[in-house]
């Protein structure tokens, strides 16, 4: 029952129910000792919780309605209420066709059993929407066991005045890994990697011709909670730097960039980068302004993720997914 994002009560997400999803039927063995019912059930429920993510993944309504029980009441932080199994269900569905490909992360603060038929849970709900920003809730469940099942009977939810930075980058974790660009008379490659806090996106660009390197640069991409968008800052090795802001538009990126170029001249354009798979990014680069005049025309050109090198033992490396980069000869924005 929780907003993916401010939008008409009609469309609005459900996060809070989204929290209350540990109820699938579930039992202690009866040969499980006292000391060892608290253990396992908790151990039930974190397993239940997995479940229910990938049920809200999948967008399955009905299966988060059957985890609530016949009469389970639900309030959101604005104090909407929500009544009942079909009127749970039915909210859910009309958010799942709002929001397609939305999807759901849980943090599990604590599980406390506060009877033998009665638990409560504490914790965060992030929902990653198609469009816009991570929404996050602190929300409280109560669990009652009717008939050897869990069912939630009572979900709240709270407002989270704040998504920690690391959990908004991940927004854009596409794009870590490594990248390149053969243009024909040029190389261009990008890495992209997390910051060692996880706070921030580090990316880094060389491109070469014949061989040699002709351009190096650095950039930073952050969250910005004043203005609610992404932002990136970066330099180049020639003295050019400049910053933007970033916009999603379902699997397209619009980044607005303004700089100053090594001469001194002021430039600006936008960059529009689309995922066309999961390896493969377009990205074209339009509205160029260098001292002021227009620059006509839109450039383009494609990057091509770089495999992992095989692994030969010990913890293998995570597999890159995804960066960009602008080549030497199409870097009229700087």
């Amino acid at each position: 029952m929780r907003p993916l994002h401010p939008r008409p009560r009609a469309a609005r997400s459900r996060l809070l129910l989204a929290a209350g999803f540990v109820a699938i039927a579930w039992g202690l063995p009866a040969a499980a000792s006292d000391a060892d019912g608290p253990a396992n059930e908790e151990a039930a429920i974190r397993a239940v919780d997995e479940a229910f993510v990938r049920k809200f993944n999948e967008g399955d309504a009905k299966a988060i309605a059957a985890l609530h029980t016949a009469d389970a009441e639900a309030v959101e932080a604005d104090g909407a209420r929500y009544r009942g199994r079909d009127l749970i269900e039915r909210s859910y569905a009309d958010t799942f066709a709002a929001e397609k490909g939305a999807k759901i992360q849980l943090d599990v603060a604590s599980i406390q059993f506060l009877s033998p038929t009665v638990a409560k849970e504490e914790g965060r709900t992030i929902i990653a929407p198609a469009k816009g920003a991570p929404v996050s809730r602190f929300y409280t469940v109560l669990y009652v066991k009717q008939d050897d099942r869990w069912l939630m009977a009572s979900v709240r939810e709270e407002s989270d005045p704040q998504v920690p930075p690391r959990e908004r980058i991940k927004e854009l974790e596409w794009m870590v890994g490594e990248w390149v660009d053969d243009a024909p008379d040029s190389q261009s490659k990008v890495t992209c990697r997390f910051s060692d806090d996880g706070n921030f996106l580090l990316r880094d660009l060389t491109v070469r011709r014949a061989g040699k390197v002709i351009l190096s640069g650095t950039q930073r991409v952050a969250w910005d909670p004043v203005t609610g968008e992404f932002r990136s800052w970066e330099f180049d090795s020639q003295g050019g730097f400049g910053e933007a802001t970033w916009s999603r538009d379902g699997d397209r990126w619009v980044v607005k960039e303004r700089g100053v170029r090594p001469e001194g001249a002021t430039a600006s354009s936008t960059r529009v980068l689309t995922r066309l798979r999961p390896d493969i990014v377009k990205w074209t680069l339009s509205d160029r302004v260098i001292s002021g005049q227009a620059v006509p025309g839109e450039v383009g050109s494609m990057l091509t993720r770089v495999p992992p090198a095989p692994s030969l033992g010990g913890t293998p490396t995570a597999a890159p997914t995804t960066t960009t980069a602008t080549p030497a000869n199409e870097r009229g924005d700087r």
